[in-house]
């Protein structure tokens, strides 16, 4: 009788350290935890020998949204200006440290725009797969403004630059997802798959060459298949 040996590898989380920061999705100060992911080999799906580190990220605990790190150095822009009177103008000294401190603040959060994961890689995977039949239609477009709205609560403003971008890379969607997973908790992975559900049945019919590529993107994301089965059929 054959024995069948399963082996593969699996990412592991663990907390780094926890505190609290200014989280871009909440817009207010919330509590974080810093986690990193270690690649295990499995044997019968145990982890047994740790392969490196993938990468790290910063959840938040409220939103379940995850950043890059840069985050946790990113402040929230103050509006730190007051109501000057005619009997007391202040001087040029005296304006100096405010304004050099708001247009820091300004140029921090301009250069550190961050977004989580999760929304990037919603809105990639969506513009892959608008372009996985070669051309842009008008109905596709519509459905991404819609699936994107409902998962991440925001909106996308020149849709088209994002195609150019992402059709410049020429990555296949679940070459992209496994680049991402490090980076996404279960929350952001479930939710990438809710997408990619909903713009399957946006014709309001799904086929099995597309629940098999739904699959596949949750083996991308290492998902556990019971739970890529139960997103599927909560949508179909």
């Amino acid at each position: 009788m054959l024995a069948f040996i399963i082996f593969g590898t699996r990412g592991i989380r663990s907390t780094m350290k926890e505190g609290t920061f200014y989280c871009p999705q909440c817009i207010s100060e919330q509590r974080y935890k810093h986690k990193k992911v270690t690649q295990f080999f499995t044997l019968y799906f145990i982890p047994l020998i740790p392969l490196g580190n993938r990468g790290n990220y910063v959840e938040c605990q409220v939103c379940r949204n995850t950043f890059i790190e840069r985050v946790l150095s990113v402040q929230p822009v103050i509006d730190i200006t007051e109501e000057e009177t005619p009997q007391q103008q202040p001087s040029i000294a005296q304006t100096a440290a405010p304004v050099a401190a708001l247009t820091a603040s300004n140029s921090l959060a301009a250069e550190a725009k961050i977004v989580s994961e999760k929304q990037k890689a919603v809105k990639k995977l969506l513009i892959m797969m608008i372009l996985a039949d070669g051309k842009v239609e008008n109905a596709e477009i519509h459905m991404f403004h819609k699936v994107f709205k409902e998962i991440t609560n925001d909106a996308v403003g020149d849709i088209y630059k994002e195609i150019e971008a992402v059709r410049s890379e020429n990555k296949q969607p679940r070459q992209y997802l496994k680049e991402v997973a490090s980076m996404l908790n279960d929350e952001g992975k479930k939710d990438i798959l809710k997408a990619s559900m909903m713009i399957a049945a946006s014709d309001g019919d799904i086929d099995e060459a597309e629940v098999r590529m739904v699959e596949n993107f949750g083996k991308a994301l290492e998902m556990r298949m019971s739970e890529v089965k139960e997103i599927i059929q909560q949508i179909s």
